[in-house]
């Protein structure tokens, strides 16, 4: 299932800005790899010359297991134009294996999309001072029925979100593995009262350090 602005799932702002910016730096000449594309993927009717999806789980091209220090992506070096990798990070408690890949296979030119939740966002803050834990939050294999993240596979519980970000530790995350942030970009915060009351806050009017989502584009470190 490809993203669409249109499908009700995908009303999250973020999928929005998302889109826009794959479309700002993919090409028809771009090799795109898209990471943890099961659920759905970004394709569309983005511009690209071949189009490469890997995931633990479903059907993509290739199946790997994400979440290893041992991790090899099949790609040879300096050999991809654009990598997205958008809710992932917070899945994996061995994310940096991962990361020095996307390092690895980028090209100088290349760009990695990345976003994961903002543990720190306006609703998390209040979510704690209401002395709840904030939706988002690391939890392990505690499933929804518990406030966390977890999910059945196979009739046993997986781990959902394991690790928090705030954009401080993403950027030193990332630049730990050979990938500086070269843009952090605003994303707008859809507040959800109701199934029939819902609004967006633009993101004019919202600090980035309290948005839901921290959504950046990453580049290789050049060594000279």
């Amino acid at each position: 299932m490809s993203v669409k602005k249109k499908d009700n799932y995908y009303c999250e702002p973020r999928v929005g800005v998302t889109l826009d910016i794959i479309n700002k730096f993919a090409t028809r000449g771009s090799i795109v790899l898209e990471i943890g594309a099961t659920d759905a993927s970004f394709k569309g009717d983005t511009l690209f010359s071949k189009w490469i999806t890997v995931d633990k789980y479903g059907q993509p091209d290739f199946k790997l297991d994400l979440n290893t220090k041992m991790l090899s992506l099949p790609f040879m070096d300096n050999s991809v134009d654009l990598i997205i990798c958008t809710e992932v990070l917070e899945h994996l408690s061995l994310g940096s294996p991962l990361l020095k890949e996307f390092s690895r296979i980028l090209k100088s030119t290349g760009v990695a999309v990345i976003s994961v939740p903002n543990i720190v966002s306006l609703k998390s803050r209040i979510k704690v001072l209401r002395g709840d834990l904030p939706v988002m939050a690391a939890s392990g294999d505690c499933g929804p029925s518990l406030g966390g993240t977890g999910y059945l596979v196979d009739g046993n519980w997986v781990g959902g979100h394991v690790i928090d970000f705030n954009a401080a530790r993403l950027k030193k995350y990332l630049l730990r593995s050979g990938l500086a942030v070269n843009k952090e970009w605003k994303v707008p915060v859809h507040v959800i009262v109701n199934e029939r009351v819902q609004f967006t806050i633009s993101d004019k009017l919202i600090p980035r350090t309290l948005q839901d989502f921290i959504l950046v584009t990453a580049r290789p470190i050049l060594i000279k």
